[in-house]
C-alpha cells in the first residue's frame, strides 16, 4: 500500500515536474515502503504483544522439524500474499492514467506555447483557445491547455461541439452555439464563462485519424463587439492544427 501510494504520488508530482519515468517513481515508492517498514516494525511488534495472543509453546527441536518449517514457510508466504493483495486494492480507487495525462499535458503545453504562445487569442481575436486530446479508449476529450483555465478539463466525445468535431473529423464554425443542439451548456454553467461562437478543427495524425481538437471560442470584432469566425480564421486554425499534429507525432514517437 505504501509503495503504490508513494509511487503514484511521486509519479504525479515530481515525475511530471522533472520528467521522472514511471519506473523510477515506482523505485522511489519502494524505497519509501522499505523505510516505513523498518521504522514501523517495532510499533507493530509492540501492538501485537499487547493483544496477548496465545504462543505456540513449541520447543526449539519441535520448531526444527520438517513439518514445522513447512507450515512456517506456508504461513509467511500466505501473510505476504494477503498483504500484497490488500495493498493493491487501492488500485481500484486510483486513476492510473492521471500521471501519464499530466505528463503529456505538460509536453502539449510546451507545444502549444511554441506554436501560438500567449497570442493565440490575439491571433484569432477571440476570448479562449483550447487544445483537446482524444482518449480513444475512454471515448473522452481532455485538456490542460486552455487559455484562462487551470487544471485538466474532461468531456465525453458524445457531448459538445468539440466532441462532435472529434467524432466526425469535420470543421465546425458555429456563430451562435446556444442555437445548436450539440452544444453542452453545462460547462458554461459550471465555469461562469459565456460561450457565444465556436470554431472547432480536428487534429489528425499521418493515418488521417483524429487525435485531438482545437477549439476557439467567442470571436470579437475590432471594436470588441461579438463577431463571427470567417474563412480566414478557418485557414489559421487549419494551419495551427497541422503544426500541432506534427509536434504531437514527435511527442508520441511516431515521427521517423
Amino acid at each position: 500500500l505504501v509503495m503504490i501510494t508513494a509511487g503514484d504520488f511521486i509519479d504525479a508530482t515530481f515525475g511530471v515536474a522533472f520528467g521522472i519515468s514511471t519506473m523510477a517513481a515506482a523505485g522511489f515508492g519502494q524505497c519509501c515502503s522499505d523505510v516505513v517498514g523498518v521504522t514501523s516494525g517495532g510499533i507493530v511488534d509492540a501492538s501485537v504483544s499487547k493483544l496477548n495472543l496465545p504462543r505456540h509453546n513449541l520447543s526449539p527441536d519441535q520448531l526444527d522439524l520438517g513439518i514445522s518449517r513447512r507450515w512456517s514457510t506456508f504461513g509467511a508466504c500466505s501473510g505476504v500474499l494477503l498483504g500484497c493483495l490488500l495493498g493493491m486494492s487501492c488500485l481500484f480507487f486510483m486513476d492510473t492514467d492521471r500521471s501519464e495525462k499530466a505528463r503529456k499535458a505538460k509536453e502539449l503545453q510546451s507545444i502549444f506555447e511554441s506554436v501560438m504562445g500567449d497570442g493565440a487569442n490575439d491571433t484569432f481575436n477571440a476570448e479562449r483557445t483550447t487544445l483537446f486530446m482524444l482518449d480513444e479508449e475512454k471515448k473522452e476529450l481532455w485538456s490542460q491547455v486552455a487559455t484562462g483555465v487551470a487544471g485538466i478539463i474532461k468531456c465525453s466525445v458524445d457531448e459538445g461541439i468539440a466532441g462532435a468535431c472529434a467524432k466526425t473529423g469535420e470543421v465546425f464554425n458555429i456563430p451562435d452555439v446556444y442555437k445548436d443542439d450539440r452544444f453542452n451548456q453545462t460547462v458554461d454553467k459550471i465555469t461562469g464563462f459565456v460561450t457565444r461562437s465556436i470554431l472547432a478543427h480536428p487534429i489528425k495524425n499521418a493515418e488521417g485519424e483524429v487525435v485531438g481538437v482545437i477549439q476557439v471560442c467567442n470571436k470579437k470584432n475590432d471594436d470588441g463587439t461579438p463577431g463571427q469566425f470567417n474563412d480566414f480564421d478557418e485557414k489559421l486554425v487549419r494551419m495551427l492544427a497541422s503544426h500541432v499534429a506534427s509536434f504531437i507525432s514527435v511527442v508520441d514517437g511516431d515521427d521517423d
